[in-house]
């Protein structure tokens, strides 16, 4: 799998140059401005508490192009929480297989990385030294799928834009489940208006996405529509089998907590793989929508007026999160590498 480090440090940057015409002392990042005759800042202080809040800075969303930065920071905002919801199930899956290994407490303490680190290195030592061979433990994994609902994604970015959903018409990068507006091949439908799809469609799907979404809108609509389309994916649950040769096995008893330990640990690491496609390409669809933040400059922050100090804040405090959400999708990626690794039968060699 890619880490998306790198791009998500790109949009770091971005988002750091596109602030770089604000005042120095924007909320959250120091004192907090006021006006003159004392007061607070028309429109609210956003940022203050270091949180993205779209719903402050009061009616800038009415103002032109304010409508797209509510959508930019909405999605931040969304990212971050499906990032520390990610992150939490990953650790959860990784406690799961320790404790079935009679890992204690104590080997659960510290950040994600560190634990599952543990976890997995556990479990390949005892892989090795339950069996007489890898050959000894046959593993069966069948990958979960997960497919993005394209016309909800098309729906979003059209009301983000303020236009009909069939003007941000909608294409499918991967198989399209449902009716294509083009040509189709895969396995059902040749294409055409009112033609069924179960394949890649050149052209408008409408229906689901099995792979990468993509909508005819602004960067920042691109971003609102697919954090919301990732938010709502729907994914398969991955099968898995584990079987074991009596005549292969050095010590039993390590044997059986081993198979324990794939059986119930391993099946939740592999959803989380799945569900890692859609949310990286969220993420990378975000970063873009930075780059045209950043195209818009300082001009862009001040055309808000009396809210300019508290989109300020709000950009900063998007910026702020970046690390976060970085961290945590590369911690996720990296864990369910070592998954489908244990799944493939590759880790305990």
């Amino acid at each position: 799998m890619r880490n998306p480090s790198p791009l998500i440090a790109a949009a770091f940057a971005l988002a750091v140059a596109a602030l770089g015409g604000c005042p120095k002392n924007v909320p959250g990042a120091g004192s907090v401005p006021s006006v003159p005759g004392g007061g607070a800042v028309p429109g609210g202080l956003g940022g203050v508490s270091g949180e993205v809040d779209p719903n402050t800075c009061g009616n800038y969303a009415a103002m032109d192009g304010g409508a797209k930065l509510k959508a930019f920071l909405q999605a931040t905002k969304d990212l971050q929480t499906t990032s520390e919801e990610t992150i939490k199930v990953v650790k959860q899956s990784c406690e799961m297989i320790g404790r079935e290994m009679g890992m204690g407490e104590a080997d659960f303490q510290g950040d994600t990385k560190a634990v599952c680190e543990k976890v997995y290195r556990t479990l390949r030592d005892n892989m090795k030294v339950a069996f007489k061979a890898q050959a000894g433990l046959k593993i069966k994994y069948k990958p979960a799928v997960c497919r993005i609902n394209i016309e909800a994604e098309a729906k979003a970015a059209a009301e983000c834009e303020g236009h009909a959903s069939a003007d941000v018409g909608a294409s499918c990068t991967g198989a399209c489940h449902g009716r294509c507006d083009g040509t189709c091949s895969g396995k059902a439908g040749t294409g055409g208006n009112s033609a069924q799809c179960d394949g890649e469609c050149k052209g408008t799907c409408h229906g689901e996405c099995e792979g990468h979404a993509k909508v005819n809108a602004s960067a920042q609509c691109r971003a609102s529509a697919s954090v919301k389309a990732n938010a709502e994916v729907k994914c398969t649950e991955p099968e898995l089998t584990v079987e074991a040769s009596a005549k292969a096995e050095l010590d039993k008893s390590k044997a059986e907590m081993v198979i324990r330990a794939l059986k119930n640990g391993l099946p939740k690491a592999l959803s989380i793989q799945a569900h890692l496609e859609p949310l990286k390409d969220a993420v990378a669809i975000w970063a873009q929508s930075a780059q045209e933040l950043k195209e818009m400059g300082p001009k862009f922050v001040n055309s808000f007026k009396d809210q300019a100090m508290c989109i300020s804040g709000q950009l900063a405090a998007a910026v702020n999160m970046i690390g976060k959400i970085n961290t945590n999708v590369s911690v996720s990626v990296d864990v369910s590498v070592q998954a489908s690794a244990t799944a493939s039968g590759s880790a305990g060699a």
